[in-house]
């Protein structure tokens, strides 16, 4: 399942002739490079790529795990292997133009969320920071707001979020549970962010992977949890029912995008299997089977129980979304990461 990683600024893996995972394909042939085993990987090839390879005969094979490090090392070593890349939304955007290439959605550019596209990242998977509560623990007293998360007097318990990127939605959650309006997040105010984390320092679990977040809440060493949704869909349907999503409350949206590193030979088929997988009908399979809200405004509702749960783009739900700035995190990242790290590891 989705995993955050380092920024497409961070230092470079230097790469060799012979370090590739698979050597370049054929010209009718293309390389996706997504996060590893699981149900985000497995619900794209389903959704996207073999349907993909069954109406136009070109075959595409899967690397990863997705690396903007590595990309970044392919592009300015002239040795680029993928041709489509799933990744974060603001890492894509800061380095559109210099390391992706520009992606023209022509009239698909309408069926994305207001803001969410971008020159070079096409959205393809939308994330709610959802609060989770255990309800064998706060079952006759359950938190109704994001401010009980930051409350340990009125909600004593163990806390757990991941900390491995603060840009998922973490910081503007800390906000919106301070009171700061949703057209005043940004730019953000990290030191109020980070005084709301002060208040509960002492029950606060601080995960460096997704899946350690989500083993430690099935595990029972968690009573409370921010946790993405694509995580919270994997923790309910392995069975951790007791885990509840507080309803009708603020969430913090973020997504993922699909880009093309320059230099690939076959960028135009590789925009073509983009325009391809932003359809409505693959937004809608490939969000169903992953647990993601889905990139194309036309797609269907969730069907399944846990997907409407977890489903931040239903019926009602307008006025409880919060979109992520992403030219903001694009143009803040470094100074922002510094301080999220200072903070946890101070």
């Amino acid at each position: 399942m989705r995993r955050r990683i380092p920024t497409l600024l961070s230092a470079a893996l230097l790469l060799t002739t012979t370090g590739c995972a698979i050597s370049e394909g054929g010209p009718n042939s293309l390389v996706f490079a997504s996060y590893g085993q699981g149900a985000y990987q497995a619900g794209q090839r389903a959704a996207w790529l073999d349907p993909y390879e069954k109406q136009t005969g070109t075959t595409v094979t899967i690397d990863g795990p997705s690396s903007n490090a590595k990309l970044k090392a392919m592009v300015e070593a002239g040795k680029v292997t993928w041709d489509v890349v799933d990744t974060d939304a603001s890492a894509a955007a800061a380095v559109c133009g210099s390391l992706l290439e520009r992606v023209d959605m022509g009239p698909q550019a309408a069926g994305f969320p207001e803001g969410s596209l971008t020159d070079c990242g096409v959205p393809d998977a939308f994330f709610g920071m959802m609060l989770m509560y255990n309800s064998k623990v706060y079952g006759q007293h359950p938190p109704t707001k994001l401010a009980d998360f930051f409350d340990p007097k009125q909600f004593p318990g163990r806390r757990i979020i991941y900390g491995g990127d603060p840009s998922v939605g973490t910081i503007e959650a800390a906000l919106l549970a301070d009171g700061v309006p949703r057209d005043k997040l940004y730019p953000l105010d990290m030191r109020r962010a980070l005084r709301m984390y002060d208040r509960i320092r002492p029950q606060l679990s601080i995960s460096s992977t997704y899946g350690d977040q989500q083993q430690r809440m099935a595990g029972g060493q968690a009573d409370m949890a921010l946790i993405v949704s694509a995580r919270a869909f994997s923790l309910l349907k392995a069975g951790a029912t007791h885990w509840k999503v507080v309803p009708d409350i603020p969430v913090p949206v973020t997504w993922d995008v699909l880009v093309v590193p320059k230099g690939t030979a076959r960028a135009e088929e590789a925009k073509k299997l983009i325009r391809f997988a932003s359809q409505p009908a693959q937004a809608a399979d490939f969000a169903a089977r992953a647990g993601v809200g889905p990139a194309n405004t036309a797609a269907p509702a969730a069907r399944s129980e846990i997907g409407r749960q977890l489903d931040i783009w239903g019926e009602g739900k307008e006025d409880l979304r919060v979109l992520s700035n992403v030219r903001y995190w694009a143009a803040n990242r470094p100074e922002l990461v510094k301080a999220w790290s200072d903070w946890t590891t101070g």
